[in-house]
């Protein structure tokens, strides 16, 4: 059985053909980016200093990388900020190794540190 998920276009995004993420913290990476993006556009300035403003506020609105939920949502805005560019590739890599060594020190519900060894 095949599912249909409709997206819908957001409103306030740089370009119409945007679509509105499923994901909350994918949305508001994606929302504080499109606000960066239009505030650095009005400067007038090149494009790289718009993509450098926006990409930078992006980064800053990805989730802390504590708990695994926040863990798993920050993997995913590091990977929605490469396919839009807010993130290069060298830096996305090493966002994903930062993701991999947090999971690592989270200890898995009812395991204790000593026990996750055995």
């Amino acid at each position: 059985m095949t599912e249909t998920i409709e997206i819908t276009p957001a409103q306030d995004e740089v370009s119409e053909s945007i679509a509105v993420p499923q994901n909350p913290a994918i949305a508001h990476c994606m929302s504080v980016w499109s606000r960066a993006y239009k505030i650095a556009e009005k400067t007038g300035r090149s494009d790289f200093y718009i993509s450098n403003e926006s990409g930078i506020a992006y980064r800053h609105a990805m989730p802390p990388l504590t708990g695994e939920e926040n863990i798993r949502d920050f993997i995913a805005c590091v990977a929605q900020g490469m396919l839009i560019g807010a993130i290069a590739g060298p830096d996305g890599a090493r966002l994903l190794y930062a993701a991999q060594v947090a999971h690592t020190t989270v200890t898995k519900k009812g395991l204790t540190r000593k026990s996750a060894s055995k």
